[in-house]
This record gives structure tokens, sequence and C-alpha cells, in this order.
């Protein structure tokens, strides 16, 4: 069902933009070339509509490649003891579509000094995406590559065993 209104959104959603592309040179007062403009604007008026998820999505991936990482301090084996520290999902400003920056801090128990971060982020989508529930509920997210591997060499789950205390 959702498919067949979908591909009907479309289809009501090329009429329009047929409509307007015609209707464009005149509002512009364009008299010769009406028909090369209206041409050139099509692709443009079709696009509208997911023009924020196309470059809120190229948005989110730069944001990804250049921010989603792991940080280690360079006196990581110091630590004998770690928790997790609790830092609240913030929402980012200045992007096309709604990007949420989650945050995870590691810390040593003995000097409450951070010894590894994690940054990840997730994207909902664009107006017609998140705001109008064409998502379903669905989100991309980021997490950094080699997470896994930092995790396991730092021995991250020994550490924050209750009692745990690696000498």
């Amino acid at each position: 069902m959702t498919g067949l209104l979908f591909l009907i959104g479309i289809g009501l959603w090329l009429i329009v933009a047929i409509h307007l592309c015609k209707k464009i040179p005149r509002w512009l007062g364009v008299t010769k070339h009406s028909g090369l403009l209206g041409a050139l604007v099509f692709p443009v008026v079709l696009a509208a509509p997911v023009a924020d998820e196309l470059i809120g999505r190229w948005q989110f991936s730069r944001l990804c490649e250049r921010e989603a990482v792991v940080t280690l301090s360079p006196d990581w084996e110091k630590v004998k003891r770690a928790r997790k520290r609790d830092i609240p999902i913030t929402t980012l400003s200045g992007y096309f579509i709604r990007i949420q920056s989650q945050r995870i801090e590691y810390f040593d128990l003995d000097t409450g000094k951070n010894f590894l971060t994690n940054q990840a982020f997730h994207a909902d989508g664009g107006f017609l995406v998140y705001r109008m529930g064409l998502g379903l509920g669905t989100s991309t997210s980021c997490w950094p590559k080699d997470d896994d591997q930092i995790y396991r060499k730092v021995n991250l789950d020994e550490l924050m065993r209750p009692g745990a205390s690696r000498g």
C-alpha cells in the first residue's frame, strides 16, 4: 500500500512539475525560448521536494568521513578500571537534514580522565522522509570504522567489569 501511495505521489508531482515549468517562463517575463527555459528548469523543479535529502545526505556523508572517529589517549595502558560517561545526544545545526551527534566517553575510575572517546552520528532524513513520515521511522547511522578493534585492543569489557582491575 505504501508503494502505491509513493507511486501516486510521484505521478502527481510529475504533473505539477510539468505545469510549473510551463508557467515559470511567463512568470519571469520570458517570451522568446520559453520552451527551452522550461526544459532547463524541469530537473530542478522535479528534484525540489527531495533536494534537502540529496544535499543533507551528502553533508552527512562528509561529516561521517571527517568526524566519526575513535580517540584513544596515549596513556591508555595505565588504565586499570573504567566507566562509561553518559553524554546526551545532541542535534547539530547548519545541516539540511536533522543530524544528531552521539559521543561516548570512557574514563579512568582512578584518575577521572577520559582515555577513550567514540563519536557517532545519526540522520533521519529530509522534509519528505523525516517530517512527512515517508522514512517509516528509519534512520542512518555512522560509527567509526575501527571502534571494535580499538575496544578489543584496550580490552574495554574487562576494564568495565565491576571489581575488575588490570594490574
